[in-house]
């Protein structure tokens, strides 16, 4: 079943085609990715997507329905939610805290309910708390609920922003280059959680440099290169396709590559 599908996704800035009538559509359990050089447009894509900018053309449409010009609130209210490049914590909150934040979004209580703690808004607290406790389990970051994650570790700082947007109970996770900063073992680490994640049946759609990652999880793959789709399909096909060797290596490298092959 198709979740999401873009349609000539255009956007500008300032006469500058950061994006370029980008088309490609991501299928429900799907692990989707989307790769390219530094500065093809790939977080420009996320960006209209989450509602954070507004396309100059094109449509974002989920589960058959436009929600191009949706803002950021409505449209994770509808199932999509995202982690950043730079990650974006509450550095002086502690993890659990953190994770509990990605609950306003779906808790039934409004202000006043903390205010006068009726029997709903105490039921309501903890059930969110119990759903924290259960994510920090699956992600293994129970042994720091009580942490401040200014005091974590880079790799833990990225677990535990990708379980505040598990708190959200979403059906599409939109990851910014999660690997971004990681060492060898955290990078295997983010490999098994997305595959366990899309085993707990979320859809998920990143961008990433790391190849040997991209490569390794996804089912599908668009290439942008100065914001238009080069190439797609599976990851057998991508990394053969001599448009994104040239996009990634430059055309005197590759070709400098296929002399050595020659020889």
């Amino acid at each position: 079943m198709e979740l999401l599908k873009i349609e000539n996704l255009t956007k500008i800035f300032g006469g500058l085609v950061a994006v370029d009538h980008l088309s490609f559509s991501v299928k429900k359990g799907q692990i989707y990715g989307i790769i390219g050089p530094n500065g093809a447009g790939k977080t420009t894509v996320f960006n209209c997507l989450t509602g954070i900018y507004k396309p100059e053309e094109g449509t974002v449409i989920w589960k058959g329905k436009d929600i191009t010009n949706y803002p950021p609130d409505k449209i994770a209210n509808l199932g999509i939610v995202r982690t950043f490049q730079t990650i974006r914590l509450f550095s002086d909150m502690c993890v659990a805290e953190n994770i509990m934040s990605g609950r306003n979004q779906i808790s039934k209580q409004h202000w006043y309910h903390g205010l006068i703690h009726t029997p709903f808004s105490k039921r309501d607290e903890k059930k969110n708390w119990l759903k924290v406790k259960e994510i920090m389990e699956l992600m293994n970051l129970q042994d720091y609920a009580t942490e401040l994650t200014k005091n974590l570790p880079y790799g833990h700082q990225r677990r535990v922003e990708i379980a505040r947007a598990l708190a959200t109970e979403p059906e599409l996770i939109v990851l910014d280059e999660p690997a971004a900063g990681l060492n060898g073992h955290e990078t295997l680490d983010l490999t098994n959680l997305i595959f366990k994640l899309r085993d707990m049946g979320f859809t998920i759609l990143l961008i990433e440099h790391d190849m040997n990652l991209v490569m390794n999880v996804t089912d599908y793959i668009t290439v942008v290169n100065f914001g238009e789709k080069i190439c797609e399909g599976t990851p057998e096909i991508v990394q053969n396709d001599p448009a994104v060797i040239e996009a990634y290596l430059g055309k005197e490298d590759a070709d400098d590559e296929g002399d050595e092959d020659e020889n």
